[in-house]
């Protein structure tokens, strides 16, 4: 089957063996692939690679009518429109799919987006960089308040790093965690959480807005706002009303999207990284492995 790749993450290793399985060449790119290239590089594939950050929707699909198969390299689905691929008869798996992959496990893909974060704040806490939380003296993290909102898989690493720092650790969620709450993370309320906490963690859906114009109200001035999940997790106007206020700083990575990073990036006291959070040797690796068994599984059945 013909094949293409949209996701830039895969590694060589990985590469070398989607190619012997395809009947053409394979072009693997090496940074996000722009949404008006999307069907370009598809061409007339049966099977496409993605991020979660490329839109599968009604009119990529009705532009590209041989797929056969979408294989997404992530697990957020908020890009991908399920039921149109469904009525299209066209296979889908993710990270999600089949049972428990050791290999991810070992990668710990949460473990890198908590890293990731937990290495800006401390930069910002002892003033390493452009800007110093709490002017006059660097900081420490332990002791200090920080709330979670959303205990998934990316909530949970955030939790396990900040109980290490001996932090304050409390979350909010739909559905509680008692392991968690086991383990020293207090559960509550979203407003009490927001009221209480000097560092906020939102590790939520992706584009599900979780703040809004009265929730913004109830963060105290002097705390910090970190994005740890994708897309748009907040209504704009209040966080620039918000961010506007001395002392307040925001932490973003690229899961956040490039349209936000062009909006935020200039903005004073946001520190927005190019990077992934979760990008990384291990979890590309891990990642890669995983849709590629998808894939072999897929052309196996079909």
């Amino acid at each position: 089957m013909k094949i293409a790749v949209l996701d830039y993450r895969i590694p060589p290793e990985v590469q070398q063996v989607i190619q012997s399985l395809a009947t053409n060449e394979v072009l693997f790119p090496s940074n996000r692939c722009p949404e008006d290239k999307r069907v370009e590089r598809t061409g007339d594939a049966e099977v496409v690679l993605v991020t979660p950050w490329e839109k599968i929707d009604r009119a990529y699909l009705d532009a590209c009518p041989d797929l056969k198969y979408v294989g997404l390299c992530g697990t957020s689905t908020a890009n991908v429109d399920l039921d149109e691929l469904a009525k299209r008869r066209i296979a889908f798996t993710s990270m999600q799919s089949g049972g428990e992959d050791k290999n991810a496990k070992a990668a710990g893909g949460k473990e890198a987006v908590a890293e990731f974060f937990f290495m800006q704040l401390v930069r910002l806490a002892r003033g390493i960089g452009e800007y110093q939380w709490k002017s006059g003296e660097a900081r420490q993290l332990k002791g200090r308040p920080l709330g979670i909102i959303g205990l998934g898989d990316v909530g949970k690493g955030i939790a396990h790093m900040a109980l290490a720092y001996r932090m304050d650790v409390a979350y909010y969620s739909p559905h509680r965690k008692l392991e968690w709450e086991e383990r020293g993370v207090e559960y509550r309320s979203k407003e009490e959480l927001l009221k209480s906490s000097e560092i906020i963690v939102i590790c939520s859906t992706t584009n599900i807005e979780v703040l809004g114009k009265e929730e913004f109200k109830l963060i105290k001035d002097g705390s910090i706002l970190l994005q740890a999940c994708g897309g748009s997790p907040f209504d704009k106007p209040a966080f620039y009303d918000w961010i506007s206020r001395e002392g307040n700083f925001a932490i973003f990575d690229m899961s956040a999207n490039e349209q936000n990073y062009q909006l935020y990036k200039d903005i004073p006291r946001v520190v927005f990284s190019k990077e992934v959070a979760g990008d990384t040797y291990e979890s590309n690796l891990a990642r890669g492995r995983r849709a590629l068994a998808h894939l072999k599984d897929f052309l196996q059945h079909s």
